[in-house]
């Protein structure tokens, strides 16, 4: 086995890649190098935990630690906890999610007195956060009264990174972009962190952004004992930064690498390969790989042109309560792949009608119910007393007589004698013009604050203390006041006791457990989107980005049609088509043993009911694989016939029809 010298591991769907890194991991540490030396780094929290459990039992025991198996933003989080003060940060910063990340935009846009309602704040934030991962800061200049998005953005992420920075506050692309912006500019730092990790693994590589390009080439340095990855005929991550060139370019970027190529797929029968074979291959810009196995061929590719989407989801339906019967297979095993959950709809009713178990990947975090951040919120601020856009949300809920005019008067007062919010809460006395319930109210939040910061760094039972915090402002009493129906308000409260025991559960498995480490582990899980596993419960509904990684028996891949799959938008880039398919590629490759493609003669567009096109991409599957099916005939008519008798007869029985 290669350990010296760069590596680049082209591991195809199913090949088993994971195996690769964590087989290398082991090796290292079997031939003496220091598993502090060793890291190895990937994009989720789920595939770090898999490869830390599965160096765990190659070691057998023989080494108490392993390799430092980390995510990207986990490992620069720990950097930046340790060096941060070098950019002027404290060290206790907090990291903003999406929704605190608006409030500071929209705080910014009120100051400046920019009121074009044509520009989404959800837009420049979009903009601003492509542009950090692709490491293009914007410059300073004037705000134009108008122009396009990118203008505005531009003249906001300056603004935007300057009020971060007083509120002591990170978001979760500054993760990276400061540990970059550290490494390059204090090289003292980056030594120290060359000479701890000299073996470098990267999974998932096609996937990496320019950012963490620059990262794990800073970190790399003379040694280059790098190894990579990846697949680029997976890569679908270009909307959100993603850049293919990375591993494509990897030879070039290192010199010297020798190339590996894993080939044989151990997840799929052979049609179904000849199938995502015949497809890529149509991609220029990619590296020469075709998978292949030894199940054998399987069955055909099945391909079916429905009605509409309607009638599309009703044979989709039909057709897995077909299967099932006739296996007694779980529902678990079939999955629905789309282009993204709008197109779930029509799918949930089918599967409804027939009482077909489901769930649809994908929804509201639980960390975005209101409950959860108003008592996240005091934690933060207890954590960070510059925070002060946790401060605002904590300091009225439950409300404590502190409306608009009072804060505007505290946060003059703050801003003139150049301290924070909180420290102005604490001296509201000294206020001019604030009245006496604002001002006993202000202080009163400032008393528990410190008084329960002192708690957290005292107390060795977090969770316990959490609760009383939640009982001393009676946040009992405000949700079943705030939400009318007992039923409503007892959710809330069953959701806080879930996020009691995840902060008991964290003490448990932390080894130097604080309050600071509890609102890292809440945000790096929250934020980094681990791909679900097949969805709890019945027949998964997923879309094709969120299916990478997984795998199911039976797949139906839907609504494959021009201006769906690829996108409208990609028809004339090149570069975009290429991902379209290889987007295809992804979905087609999650089938196991039986797969699936749909379309339809016409579909609603804009209200109305409009003919569409089979995709282009359906034309590069060999004829020799496919399938086609009718609508209201099977490949063995006699034989399904008697099957759906028996199905129906069964159905009747169990309606009591």
């Amino acid at each position: 086995m290669q350990t010296d010298g760069p590596l680049l591991v082209l591991a195809g769907a199913g090949s088993g890649k994971t195996r690769v890194i964590t087989t290398r991991g082991a090796y290292l540490l079997h031939k003496g190098v220091p598993p502090g030396a060793v890291l190895a780094v990937t994009f989720t929290n789920k595939a770090a935990r898999e490869m830390r459990e599965r160096v765990r039992s190659m070691l057998n025991g023989k080494r108490v630690k392993g390799p430092v198996i980390s995510t990207f933003h986990s490992l620069c989080l720990s950097i930046l906890r340790q060096e941060i003060e070098h950019l002027g940060y404290r060290k206790d910063f907090t990291i903003y999610d999406t929704s605190e990340q608006l409030s500071v935009l929209r705080n910014i846009l009120t100051d400046i007195k920019f009121h074009d309602r044509s520009f989404k704040v959800e837009s420049i934030l979009d903009r601003i956060s492509r542009s950090k991962n692709n490491t293009r800061p914007s410059t300073e200049k004037g705000l134009p009264d108008s122009g396009d998005i990118k203008e505005v953005s531009e003249v906001l992420y300056p603004k935007y990174h300057e009020a971060l920075k007083t509120l002591n506050a990170l978001d979760f692309d500054d993760l990276l972009l400061m540990t970059v912006k550290l490494f390059r500019e204090y090289h003292e730092v980056r030594e120290k962190y060359m000479d701890r990790f000299r073996y470098i693994m990267v999974d998932e590589y096609q996937d990496t952004n320019r950012v963490q390009y620059d990262l794990v080439k800073l970190l790399t340095g003379v040694r280059k004992n790098l190894c990579v990855v990846g697949d680029d005929d997976q890569s679908i991550y270009g909307w959100r930064g993603a850049d293919p060139g990375n591993i494509l370019d990897f030879e070039k970027d290192f010199p010297g690498t020798l190339v590996v190529r894993l080939e044989q797929n151990y997840r799929s029968y052979g049609n179904i390969l000849t199938a995502a074979n015949g497809v890529i291959e149509n991609n220029k810009n990619r590296m020469v790989k075709s998978l292949w196995t030894d199940r054998g061929e399987g069955p055909m590719v099945n391909v079916l042109k429905a009605v509409d989407g309607d009638d599309e989801a009703g044979w989709v339906a039909d057709r897995i309560s077909m299967i099932q019967y006739k296996r007694k297979c779980p529902y678990e095993d079939f999955a629905v792949i789309y282009r993204a959950n709008i197109f779930s709809r029509p799918f949930e009713e089918a599967l409804r009608r027939l009482r077909i178990p489901y769930s649809v990947v994908g929804g509201t975090s639980y960390f975005e119910r209101k409950e959860i951040k108003d008592i996240a919120a005091y934690l933060k601020i207890i954590a960070n007393h510059s925070d002060d856009l946790s401060l605002l949300r904590a300091a009225n809920t439950p409300r404590r007589g502190l409306g608009p005019s009072a804060i505007g008067k505290l946060s003059v007062f703050a801003r003139d004698a150049s301290i924070t919010l909180l420290d102005a809460f604490g001296r509201a006395g000294e206020v001019p013009g604030l009245g006496g319930n604002a001002s006993e109210g202000a202080t009163g939040f400032a008393g528990l604050i410190g008084r329960y910061r002192e708690m957290f760094k005292k107390s060795g039972e977090m969770a316990d203390v959490l609760r009383s915090l939640m009982e001393e402002i009676n946040y009992r009493d405000f949700i079943y006041e705030l939400y009318k129906t007992p039923e409503a308000a007892l959710r809330k409260m069953e959701n806080l006791e879930g996020f009691i025991g995840s902060i008991a559960h964290y003490e448990k498995d932390a080894e130097a457990p604080s309050l600071q480490g509890f609102l890292e582990t809440l945000a790096l899980i929250d934020m980094i989107k681990d791909k679900e596993e097949k969805g709890g419960r019945g027949v998964t509904l997923i879309s094709f980005h969120s299916s990478k990684g997984l795998e199911f028996p039976v797949v139906f891949i839907v609504g494959v049609e021009e201006d769906i799959l690829p996108h409208k938008k990609s028809i004339h880039d090149d570069g975009t088509a290429e991902e379209e398919r290889r987007l295809f590629y992804v979905g087609i490759t999650r089938a196991m043993r039986e797969l699936y493609i749909t379309y339809a003669d016409h579909r609603i567009k804009y209200g109305k009911d409009a003919p569409v096109a089979p995709s282009r991409f359906l034309e590069e599957i060999p004829d020799g694989v496919i399938k086609r099916l009718d609508r209201y005939e099977e490949s063995d008519p006699e034989q399904e016939e008697k099957e759906a008798k028996e199905f129906f007869a069964n159905i009747k029985t169990m309606l009591g029809d």
